[in-house]
């Protein structure tokens, strides 16, 4: 009879133990979920502040009249619009070459392009 009680007060006291583990693990938890709450809570008024701000920034009319005090623009007149040919760039193919390094020698064209240049 001694034994069983022994084993049984044996047991009862593992499962407390086990128990006020759990217990403070699950109140750890909790505590770390509310911070965590917290902290999404002060995140979503920030970004509800940052797109109020964004909005102001962002204004046209606002954008207009610091373009206007800043920038003195004034309208493009035909002088200063060039054609395409006139800028200069190499052409697409060409790979940028290094001062002094040769020019590579043209690529002939594929047959199926040439036999179209040459058709009528």
């Amino acid at each position: 009879m001694i034994r069983l009680f022994v084993v049984t007060a044996f047991l009862f006291s593992l499962v407390s133990a086990g128990l006020v583990a759990v217990k403070s693990r699950v109140q750890e938890m909790e505590t770390r979920l509310a911070a965590l709450q917290a902290d999404i809570k002060e995140d979503r008024t920030a970004v509800r502040v940052l797109k109020a701000e964004w909005s102001h920034l962002n204004d046209p009319a606002r954008l207009k009249r610091l373009a206007e005090t800043y920038l003195h623009l004034s309208p493009v007149n035909s002088g200063q619009i060039a054609s395409v040919s006139a800028l200069p760039y190499a052409a697409p193919d060409e790979a940028p070459r290094l001062a002094g390094e040769p020019r590579p020698a043209p690529r002939a064209a594929p047959p199926e392009v040439a036999s179209r240049r040459t058709a009528p």
